[in-house]
């Protein structure tokens, strides 16, 4: 088998040792996903940001070590690219872009070339360490050009990407520096993968325009080059989330949240603490189900945990601030003496600590603006006792929206339609729940991460076979 290897922007902790065996790889969806497909082929390489900021100058020392067999390889950056390419361009232009806000972009041509200038310094780096015969995977929104440059350094091999986030529709792609540009580098992939069918037909039609292509079946054929383009769901590792045995033994006892909340129904939310994510609209959603539904009143309680991101970033340091405002004015109007509507927890948790949060969930509520898959959706579900579950409320503009069909769908942007939705969580009989939970669990266990790492590479495969006459395979 050949061997693989891997681009994305983080990687597995790395030390300056290189010492990485004694350490776990982290869980979530790339890293589960890359785990798995990584130790099925000896000697595959992770290559990305080693996550270390160094002067100029020192840029190109490359760390390297092994976890679980695989080696892994990272590069530092300077203050410059975080700040112009990584903080600058990925986060405050792309990142934005691709999900909807245009309004949060801020577009700096000097970052856009610094971008561009990171792409071909990692680029200059893995070429050398790239054998005869390797399968090159690239991730998400961080390397979009990286591949292009490859190409200019003469790599002829399989070259395949993935983008974890949406892909946005042709009137915001224009709102790129050089969007022909940029869609002309993706065009360098064998094979190009998305979260939905939403995100692929936006693709399709900005390449239509952009690149005057046409479609052959699953491929493009644009500029004497032909690429397919296919839809890829991630999943997660059920088997972390599934309830052991001893949850079925100890069913009716409180659990952690439960005892600080006094055994009133938990309606839980888990995230990021990103713009993306909805959680001031959770906010208003949930003081809107207590005003509109005023039975739930004193039964329920809302907890948060939001996790830090991006803090040094200008959009999400006002992020903050705003949820900071909203939860304490809604526990102001709403709370009793002995009851304290909202609890907002601004930290992370284990995922061993989060399965069980999930459990004693009797709403999980995921009602994210915009994002490209959501696997705190697909963890909920996993978690949950067949035989007494929580109700997924989801919100339609979650790419998990097109999988998780029997989850309760929301609009996040209209609060009394979430509260509405909510409502009909808590209400919704035994029975019903059952089985919209054995419906979700079924996708969800035959989407795993494994299935998307598998089901992309068996058709990167394909792909790099079906023209090998018209092109040498050799790197």
């Amino acid at each position: 088998m050949t061997r693989l290897v891997v681009v994305s922007n983080r990687l597995p902790h790395l030390p300056s040792s290189g010492a990485l065996d004694d350490h776990r790889m982290p869980v979530g969806g790339l890293a589960t996903g890359m785990r798995g497909a990584l130790r099925k082929r000896t000697g595959s390489l992770w290559f990305g940001w080693s996550g270390a900021v160094v002067p100029v100058g020192e840029e190109g020392r490359l760390v390297k070590g092994t976890m679980e067999g695989i080696q892994v390889a990272g590069l530092p950056m300077t203050q410059r690219e975080i700040s112009s390419s990584y903080r600058g361009f990925c986060n405050e232009v792309l990142w934005p872009l691709f999900h909807g806000f245009p309004e949060k972009m801020r577009i700096d041509r000097d970052q856009e070339t610094c971008y561009r200038e990171v792409a071909a310094r990692f680029a200059s780096t893995l070429r050398p360490m790239l054998r005869s015969g390797d399968t090159i995977w690239i991730h998400d929104y961080h390397f979009i050009s990286l591949g292009r440059e490859l190409r200019r350094l003469g790599w002829t091999g399989p070259l395949g990407y993935f983008l974890h986030i949406p892909f946005p529709p042709y009137d915001l792609w224009q709102l790129l520096p050089e969007p022909r540009d940029f869609l002309e580098a993706m065009h360098h992939y064998d094979l190009v993968g998305f979260q939905t069918m939403t995100s692929l037909d936006n693709y399709v039609y900005c390449c239509k325009r952009l690149l005057n292509a046409r479609r052959d079946g699953a491929r493009l054929v644009a500029g004497g080059r032909r690429q397919r383009a296919g839809v890829y769901p991630i999943g997660i590792d059920p088997t972390v989330f599934l309830p052991r045995e001893e949850t079925s033994r100890g069913r009716g006892r409180r659990g952690e949240l439960t005892r600080v909340i006094r055994g009133r129904r938990l309606i839980l939310g888990v995230d990021r603490l990103d713009y993306t994510k909805g959680i001031p609209e959770r906010i208003l959603a949930f003081e809107s189900l207590v005003k509109r539904f005023p039975e739930w009143r004193k039964k329920v309680s809302f907890v948060q945990i939001a996790s830090p991101s991006r803090s040094r970033v200008r959009g999400y340091v006002e992020q903050k601030r705003r949820v900071d405002h909203l939860v304490g004015r809604v526990n102001g109007e709403l709370a009793d003496h002995d009851w304290v509507p909202i609890r907002y927890l601004y930290r992370s948790y284990p995922t061993e600590t989060l399965a069980r949060f999930y459990r004693e969930a009797a709403v999980g509520l995921v009602t994210p603006l915009r994002d490209g898959m959501n696997l705190i959706a697909k963890e909920f579900v996993a978690a949950q006792d067949p035989e007494s579950p929580g109700v997924l409320v989801l919100s339609r503009f979650a790419g998990a929206a097109e999988e998780l069909l029997d989850a309760v769908l929301v609009n996040p942007y209209i609060p009394a339609d979430a509260a509405s939705g909510i409502a009909r969580a808590l209400s919704m009989p035994l029975q019903e729940r059952r089985r919209r939970h054995a419906a979700l669990l079924g996708t969800v266990l035959k989407a795993t991460a494994d299935a998307w790492s598998r089901g992309f590479l068996e058709d990167l495969a394909r792909e790099t076979r079906a023209r090998t006459p018209a092109r040498t395979r050799r790197g």
